[in-house]
């Protein structure tokens, strides 16, 4: 039988919550006609005929990860590589995560090569007419997310009066881990082509952030004001092509973070 689903970075911070819509476990512990790809694995793996394939493994985008060559291999190259052989076959949908950050001012290897993956998935499209659909993400947030991250790292200061360094210029779009995932299933099962943006269109500052949080946790964060904004940061990054995603009722900023904060808590 022909798995239904295949998915790389699925152990991430959006592959976790993807598979729990796309592939719950079973009392043994397996999932159901859902096939995972380690990291390490893509660049020799076999494809058998899938329905959905979701490519949600990357790298380049955090802090600590500077190796240009996994860059390249990660975002690019294995995606190549699933691509010859996926063209294949007859498949339903097939799902490439890619930035919002493909379209600032200042690049990076890392959106260069997301980039440069989405104009090989727009050649196929044009060529042969598959199901694929590039989505550029802004901010992903909500329960689960990566400690280091800026909301988080916000909730513990506040929470555990933690003393953490913060920068209160930059803007970005976010949006609610949950609502990404309604997303992507929505687009998958409708078997859209093109480019869609998942970003709430509503660019908020650190500062903002950080006057949410401390209004859903009812505590002051102990903050230590530096200045030190990326090259690639701005004051104004949002989604502006959004409009089939509002139409899905995403979550506001403050009902997640509210989730956060009571999830921390718990």
């Amino acid at each position: 039988m022909a798995c239904i689903n295949y998915i790389t970075g699925a152990s991430g911070f959006l592959g976790t919550h993807l598979m729990e819509k796309i592939a719950p476990l079973n009392p043994d512990g397996s999932r159901f006609n859902t096939v995972t790809i380690p990291h390490q694995e893509i660049s020799h793996c076999k494809l058998q005929p899938f329905e959905n394939f979701f490519f949600l493994s990357a790298y380049g985008n955090m802090f600590d990860q500077k190796d240009e060559g996994k860059t390249i291999q990660a975002n690019l190259l294995d995606l190549l590589y699933i691509m010859n052989q996926a063209r294949e076959f007859n498949f339903k949908s097939f799902v490439y995560i890619s930035t919002s950050s493909v379209t600032l001012p200042v690049q990076t290897t890392y959106s260069r090569t997301k980039k440069v993956a989405e104009n090989v998935l727009l050649e196929y499209i044009k060529r042969f007419n598959f199901p694929i659909a590039i989505i550029r993400l802004f901010s992903m947030t909500g329960v689960g997310e990566q400690e280091e991250h800026l909301i988080p790292k916000l909730i513990s200061s506040c929470m555990h009066d933690e003393k953490i360094d913060f920068v209160p210029e930059p803007c970005h779009d976010f949006v609610d881990i949950e609502d990404v995932v309604t997303g992507i299933l929505y687009l998958s099962k409708n078997q859209k082509q093109g480019i869609f943006e998942i970003g709430n269109g509503r660019a908020y500052s650190n500062q903002e952030v950080l006057e949410l949080v401390q209004k859903c946790t009812g505590y002051d964060a102990n903050v230590r004001l530096v200045k030190s904004m990326r090259p690639y940061d701005l004051k104004k990054w949002k989604s502006t092509k959004n409009q089939w995603f509002k139409k899905l009722k995403p979550r506001t900023l403050e009902q997640t973070i509210t989730n956060m904060v009571k999830e921390h808590g718990d």
